[in-house]
């Protein structure tokens, strides 16, 4: 598990190349959500839910999350992105990650 959410930090979460699933070229025009669960699975509070997640460039979007996101740490919580390719593909992640402080 690589992906590390710091709690009372602005986190990012990017998902790379997204890509119509029928042609392979690169979907730029796809509407993608992010939503973080805590452990048993509810929506963290902090933040509203689903956040659009902005296309940056080249398949590649983002969201930034709030800096107050209520979680508990150390934790396993998860990052669930959800996205409607341009063609009307549907696309669905969970990924696992840890929620920690952050230390110097």
């Amino acid at each position: 598990m690589s992906l590390i959410i710091y709690a009372g930090n602005n986190n990012v979460v990017e998902l790379t190349g997204l890509k119509n699933s029928i042609t392979d070229s690169i979907d730029t025009g796809a509407t993608v959500n992010v939503t973080i669960k805590d452990a048993s699975g509810a929506e963290v509070s902090g933040d509203a839910w689903p956040k659009s997640m902005s296309h940056v460039s080249s398949g590649l979007y983002r969201a930034t999350l709030d800096y107050d996101l209520i979680i508990d740490t150390p934790s396993v919580i998860t990052v669930v992105i959800d996205a409607i390719g341009s063609g009307g593909e549907v696309g669905h992640w969970e990924i696992p990650a840890r929620a920690i402080v952050r230390n110097a």
